[in-house]
């Protein structure tokens, strides 16, 4: 279950061990993510155990439909192909996102594709 705490973002999960431990990731927004969810970014805090992928359905939770249509395809468990995660700085493949665990001060980077080239 997710809950929103009252003037910040954050998300429990009341059913699982280590829920009471938190852990604050950065999410840096691009492009036409950025446009969808309105900001560029933000600091949340986060159950200690949770994976990438909890963090990106969390964020569609908060940014809505259009945010949640840049990143995910219909389906909310499968990331479009065209998104780039970066997590402190390493390109992470999405097969690895419902496993990798987030770190304390890790900060999370969302980057669709960038039209044109050279």
């Amino acid at each position: 279950m997710i809950q929103y705490e009252p003037g910040s973002i954050a998300a429990e999960k009341n059913d699982i061990p280590g829920a009471g431990q938190k852990l604050k990731v950065t999410v840096q927004l691009f492009g036409s993510i950025r446009a969808a969810a309105g900001k560029d970014g933000q600091e949340i805090e986060i159950p200690s155990d949770w994976v990438v992928h909890e963090l990106l359905q969390l964020l569609s939770d908060i940014y809505g439909a259009e945010f949640r249509d840049e990143i995910f395809l219909q389906a909310r468990d499968e990331l479009r192909d065209d998104l780039t995660v970066s997590v402190s700085g390493v390109i992470t493949e999405h097969t690895k996102l419902k496993s990798l665990k987030l770190s304390d001060g890790a900060v999370v980077a969302l980057l669709p594709t960038f039209p044109g080239g050279g």
